[in-house]
C-alpha cells in the first residue's frame, strides 16, 4: 500500500543501500535510488533511479531538482554512500584518504545542504546517516576510515541540534561487518600496501587479514530490515547499533586503557 513518503537513498548499487531500496519499495514508500553509475540500478525496484555523485554538487542538485519536480518533496534522506581504505597512517596514500573523506564525510554535508532546505519548507523530515561501529572505537591500520566514521557521528549530533526546531530528526546507524562488496572494494583500494611484506607494519596487516577471514558478516538484507524498522519509528533515537557482534558492542563501553590493551593483544604478535 502506497504511503506517499519519499525516501532518497545514496549508494544503492550494492549492499545495504540496495537492500534498503527493495524493502522500502515493497513497503510502499516512494523510493529514489541513486548511484554514481545509474546502470548499476537497472534491476532494482524503485520509484525513480538517478545518477548521483555525492562529491559533485552539480550532480546532487540536478538529482534533487528531478525529485522535487516529480514528487514535490523529500521526506527521508539516507546517506549511505561510503567506502574504506586501509593502511598504517605512516604509509597510507594521502590523496586516497582525501578521496575517501570526500565521499564518507563531505558527501554527507553536500547532501544535507541540498536536501535540508526542502525539508525545512515542510517543517518535517528524517535524516539517516550510515556510520559504522568503527566510528565508536579505532583499530590499527584502519585509522583513516575510523576517522571518517567518527566524523559521521559528530556531524549527526551537530545536525540533530541544529534542526531540532524544524522538526527534522537525525540519527546515525552503526553497523558491524556486513556481507557486501565493501571488503572487496577495500581490498582493491589497499591490496598493494597491505601485501607489502617489507613494511614495518606487515604484522598489523597480517593480523587484520586473519581477523577479517574469521569474521562472520551479517547479510545486508538483515541490516537493511533493521534500518527500515528504525526509519518507520515516529521518533528516532540519536544512534542505533545494527548487526554488531557482541564483543564489538562491549568494546565500545570499555575505558580507553582496556580498549588499547585488548587491541594490542589482537594485533601485536
Amino acid at each position: 500500500m502506497k504511503n506517499e513518503t519519499v525516501v532518497l537513498i545514496t549508494g544503492c548499487s550494492t549492499g545495504i543501500g540496495r537492500e534498503l531500496c527493495k524493502i522500502l519499495f515493497d513497503q510502499g514508500y516512494t523510493v529514489v535510488a541513486t548511484a554514481r553509475n545509474v546502470e548499476a540500478l537497472k534491476d532494482l525496484p524503485a520509484s525513480l533511479k538517478l545518477s548521483l555523485d555525492v562529491t559533485q554538487r552539480e550532480s546532487i542538485y540536478a538529482g534533487i531538482n528531478e525529485v522535487i519536480s516529480r514528487f514535490h518533496k523529500i521526506d527521508i534522506l539516507v546517506n549511505n554512500a561510503g567506502y574504506s581504505i586501509r593502511g598504517a597512517l605512516e604509509e597510507i596514500n594521502v590523496m586516497s584518504a582525501k578521496s575517501m573523506f570526500d565521499v564518507n564525510v563531505l558527501g554527507i554535508i553536500n547532501m544535507i545542504q541540498a536536501v535540508v532546505p526542502e525539508m525545512r519548507k515542510k517543517r518535517s523530515g528524517k535524516i539517516i546517516n550510515i556510520g559504522s561501529i568503527s566510528g565508536k572505537f579505532v583499530q590499527p591500520i584502519n585509522g583513516a576510515y575510523c576517522a571518517s566514521k567518527f566524523a559521521v557521528e559528530a556531524l549527526s549530533d551537530a545536525l540533530r541540534l541544529e534542526l531540532h526546531s524544524y522538526n527534522i530528526q537525525v540519527t546515525v546507524i552503526e553497523p558491524g561487518p556486513i556481507k557486501t562488496n565493501f571488503f572487496k572494494t577495500l581490498d582493491n583500494n589497499s591490496i598493494d600496501l597491505m601485501s607489502n611484506l617489507n613494511s614495518c607494519y606487515s604484522g598489523f596487516y597480517e593480523s587484520d587479514a586473519r581477523m577479517r577471514n574469521t569474521q562472520i558478516p551479517t547479510d545486508p538484507e538483515v541490516a537493511a530490515k533493521a534500518i527500515s524498522d528504525i526509519i518507520s519509528k515516529r521518533r528516532m533515537n540519536p544512534r542505533y547499533k545494527v548487526a554488531v557482534p557482541f564483543t564489538y558492542s562491549m568494546i565500545t563501553h570499555f575505558p580507553d586503557s582496556l580498549k588499547e590493551y585488548l587491541l594490542k593483544k589482537l594485533y601485536i604478535r
